[in-house]
């Protein structure tokens, strides 16, 4: 039976989130992180397949239902704004889960704040440096993969687009391009999500994440902190779970994420599956989190490397 969700305001790193909660209370905590253009809404059926887990998942700042800021998309503030988060609901230790734009955040929240978490669970997101070194080397044709990144970046047209009733069907449609099989995406729930984007404004903050990332890479100071931020190792058990038709990100560049971590990854390869892989798969994508929070560190540093799943 699933879990009934709840729906709370929680005032963390000086702003209200709204968290969607589901779950017994005394169960063991997991905190999901959204990519773009999602939201908690994305994580329902996840959350609903994770019954015996106490799982959150939160409206990323800036998202509609959470407070949009003018500032704050970069990476150190909305690293922030999860430590906020388990601060401010008293999680010990959670599981930390995220997928795509937050599963860049959960790569580097794990180098800034790894004894805050039990383990990191990232779902098609490769880790950001090594991303960035395969834009700039044109590595597995990531250069051209990445470069709807320079439409993102434009001032205002983007949320001025994708806000009207015929740019939310093209990005329901860039949506649907991303999946492994035609028609395995939820389109329900998929068209919910989007359906949340009503006014340039509720867009803004979500799309301010790319504008940030990209001057986290030009502005010499910043690019030189977050450098800083990752010769810190990881230091809990890592699983890069990765559906594999997934053709934005390159399955091999990802599969040197390791590298840039510092740790073993133990990289669990989906069959058939495309980039949404909760909107997809949540089934298997819940028994992959299942296997990762149970599985012995020394399993995952003795054959963290690939691993294909049906």
């Amino acid at each position: 039976m699933p879990s009934r969700i709840e729906h709370l305001q929680i005032v963390a790193n000086g702003i209200h989130f709204h968290v969607a909660v589901a779950g017994p209370r005394q169960a063991p905590s997991m905190l999901l992180l959204h990519g773009f253009p999602e939201g908690w809404v994305s994580w329902r059926p996840v959350m609903e397949a994770l019954s015996e887990y106490r799982v959150y998942a939160p409206d990323l700042r800036g998202y509609p239902e959470t407070d949009s800021t003018r500032s704050g998309y970069d990476v150190f503030t909305l690293t922030d704004d999860i430590r906020g988060l388990i601060e401010a609901l008293e999680l010990c230790k959670p599981a930390l889960v995220s997928h795509d734009w937050g599963g860049a955040l959960g790569w580097i929240f794990a180098h800034r704040y790894s004894d805050l978490i039990r383990k990191l669970v990232v779902v098609n997101c490769t880790h950001p440096k090594t991303l960035a070194r395969a834009v700039l080397r044109l590595e597995d044709l990531q250069t051209f993969r990445s470069s709807y990144v320079l439409f993102l970046v434009i001032p205002r047209i983007p949320e001025l687009l994708f806000t009207t009733a015929l740019g939310r069907k093209l990005l329901e449609l860039c949506c649907k391009m991303l999946e492994g099989q035609k028609s395995k995406i939820n389109a329900a729930l998929l068209r919910e999500t989007l359906s949340r984007f009503r006014k340039p404004n509720d867009m803004r903050g979500p799309i301010n994440y790319y504008r940030q990332l990209v001057l986290s890479q030009l502005l010499t100071k910043r690019r030189a902190r977050l450098e800083a931020v990752y010769q810190n190792p990881i230091t809990v058990p890592t699983t890069l779970v990765w559906g594999e038709k997934d053709w934005a990100l390159s399955e091999f560049v990802a599969r040197r994420s390791y590298q840039d971590a510092g740790c073993p990854v133990d990289f669990r390869l989906l069959p058939g599956v495309g980039h949404f892989v909760e909107l997809e798969a949540p089934e298997r994508l819940a028994g992959e989190i299942r296997r990762a929070l149970d599985l012995p560190q020394k399993a995952i540093s003795e054959g963290a490397t690939d691993h294909s799943t049906s």
